[in-house]
């Protein structure tokens, strides 16, 4: 990454802070920059069950090609905060390049200062701090600068004028920042641009699973509030009038699966979503619908268990009940 010109094909960028520092607000800002300039992103968030506190991070993997995971590589950390560190320590590598304000941070692992606070107190406060971050990032990729300014401008267009000015400053600020720091330590973190991602969408997943759903016809959706699989019910809730979908909150999971089986019985093509405590709660559902041969359609967003599980971590560990679920033999 340093002393050459040359462009990489992938980097990997980590954001770590605490819940309510604002990190998914850099990432969504920056994923949609980095869109609209002509890169190919996959992005990716653990985050705490709580509203402030505990070590979240995010990554951002910006490439030349199409990429659909994320890496343990981290070639950019920008740690808000220093848990992020400790946290993230077996993942940090020599090649690591660590970007933090020396006045947030408490470490004697070596790492670039760069007073993000300062500029945005400069701006006119620290809460213009994550797009002075937002900034710096497009600087250090190089990204064209003429990328930045439509994406600031639509996500604070609800906001009075002077917010609004002061967040293109401060994104200014920051790029300029980026660019200088790289024009200095001869540091390249450029990233080549593929025109094509033009008619690309910038999807979630639950995003994903719920414009599936509609392709495939999908006009009832029950379901009873989970974490991760909600998304896909207020999507669904959201675009109801529009497709013609009923969508419906249930008392508990079992009842949502049961009006899915009902759905499908009066000539619905219904979908239950939920996560894995609820998928166990839906398993005499499932068996019901083997026994009476009803046809559904469950969504399942799986999630560490035990139980209840992790609420905002994600993993596969509930594959083989979600195989084998039911009583009984039934295909």
């Amino acid at each position: 990454m340093t002393g050459n010109n040359r462009t990489r094909d992938d980097i990997s960028i980590v954001l770590g802070g605490e819940a309510g520092q604002g990190i998914q607000t850099i990432e969504f800002l920056l994923i949609r920059i980095l869109k609209n300039a002509g890169y190919h992103v996959f992005s990716t968030k653990e985050y705490m069950s709580r509203i402030r506190g505990g070590s979240n991070s995010i990554q951002i993997r910006v490439a030349s090609r199409r990429v659909a995971a994320p890496v343990d590589r981290i070639d950019i950390l920008i740690p808000l905060e220093t848990q992020t560190l400790v946290r993230l320590a077996d993942r940090i590598t020599p090649s690591t390049f660590i970007l933090g304000d020396r006045s947030t941070l408490d470490t004697d692992l070596k790492f670039e200062d760069l007073p993000l606070s300062r500029i945005a107190e400069e701006v006119g406060g620290s809460i213009y701090q994550n797009t002075v971050a937002v900034g710096l990032l497009s600087g250090l990729l190089e990204v064209d600068r003429a990328a930045l300014l439509p994406v600031i401008e639509g996500f604070f267009r609800e906001k009075e004028k002077p917010v609004v000015d002061h967040n293109l400053e401060a994104v200014d600020k920051g790029y300029k920042a980026g660019r200088d720091l790289c024009r200095s330590r001869g540091l390249t973190f450029a990233v080549e641009r593929c025109d094509a991602t033009g008619g690309d969408i910038l999807i979630s997943g639950a995003e994903a699973v719920s414009l599936g759903a509609i392709a495939g016809g999908c006009d009832f959706v029950s379901s009873y509030p989970m974490s991760p699989s909600t998304a896909v019910l207020t999507f669904l809730s959201a675009h109801d009038e529009q497709f013609g979908i009923v969508a419906e909150q249930a008392e508990d999971e079992i009842a949502a699966v049961n009006m899915a089986i009902g759905a499908w019985y009066a000539g619905a093509r219904a979908m239950a979503t939920t996560s894995g405590g609820g998928f166990a709660l839906m398993e005499e559902g499932i068996s019901l619908a083997g026994m009476i041969e009803s046809p559904l359609v469950v969504h399942l967003a799986q999630r560490p268990g035990p139980a209840t599980g992790l609420p905002t971590r994600t993993e596969q560990g509930d594959l083989e009940l979600a195989l084998y679920s039911g009583h009984g033999e039934f295909p």
